[in-house]
């Protein structure tokens, strides 16, 4: 439930996409952002919703099939700037600038700092939440264990998860950007692309991982999440997640 509460609708220039606030080592609700980079475009002019989801019993149905008999209310605020991207892992890294109380989002949207792991380990299974075609958020489950994989063509090997959803999940375009959660609620990627859809529920997806995207050989600041979410630089491999109403951390 806490990870369902980091995603949101990001819309740009370029259409809609799906995002994830994502926690840094200092836990004080830094407003980062990670999507694709596939997504970019100038981010000032982005707009975030974040709570459009509908009851969460209907979370584990078909997200082809199942929404509500009218829209949820959602909140919303827009603005952001670039803080890193990547083509290799496809990742970008964005801080919201607008509507924030006390730098961070505001309290009353209940958001979610999910947390994360950057040491490339298998993961048992994965979870994603996301907005398919721009709809209100869906989940999507994988119930094995992960592989390495290179679907998109990346200049790297292995610099994705290939995930083969279960359960009648799936995702479509506008998920792309959502990230991947592993068996104990933390984000390892972001969606890349791949065969996954409504008429393909066997295809393949690829998600750039974060252990590609952390602190690549050559890379600076504009091209790794590393200087950002450890920026003591404490050599953080796994990080929970940070909810801001809670008196403790969650993953």
């Amino acid at each position: 439930l806490q990870r369902r509460s980091a995603i949101m609708l990001v819309s740009g220039s370029n259409g809609f996409s799906s995002a994830a606030m994502i926690n840094n080592s200092l836990n004080d609700g830094k407003p980062y952002v990670l999507t694709a980079n596939h997504c970019y475009s100038n981010p000032s002019s982005w707009i975030f919703r974040f709570n459009w989801q509908a009851d969460i019993a209907d979370i584990n149905q078909s997200n082809c099939t199942i929404d509500p008999s009218s829209s949820p209310s959602f909140t919303s605020i827009s603005g952001a700037t670039l803080r890193s991207r990547r083509t290799p892992s496809d990742f970008c890294l964005v801080e919201i600038t607008g509507g924030l109380i006390g730098g961070t989002v505001p309290l009353s949207f209940g958001t979610y700092f999910a947390g994360w792991d950057n040491t490339d380990a298998i993961p048992t299974s994965a979870t994603c939440f996301h907005h398919p075609r721009g709809d209100i958020k869906k989940a999507s489950f994988d119930d094995a264990p992960l592989v390495s994989g290179n679907g998109m063509f990346s200049t790297e090997d292995d610099s994705q998860w290939e995930v083969e959803w279960d359960r009648t999940t799936t995702t479509e375009g506008g998920s792309s950007g959502s990230p991947l959660f592993d068996q104990n609620g933390r984000i390892i990627g972001q969606l890349w692309g791949g065969g996954a859809s409504c008429s393909q529920l066997s295809a393949p997806d690829f998600y750039g991982k974060v252990s590609y995207s952390w602190n690549p050989s050559g890379s600076t600041s504009a091209n790794q999440l590393k200087f950002w979410l450890d920026p003591n630089d404490d050599g953080l491999t796994v990080l929970d997640g940070f909810n801001p109403t809670a008196s403790i951390n969650e993953k």
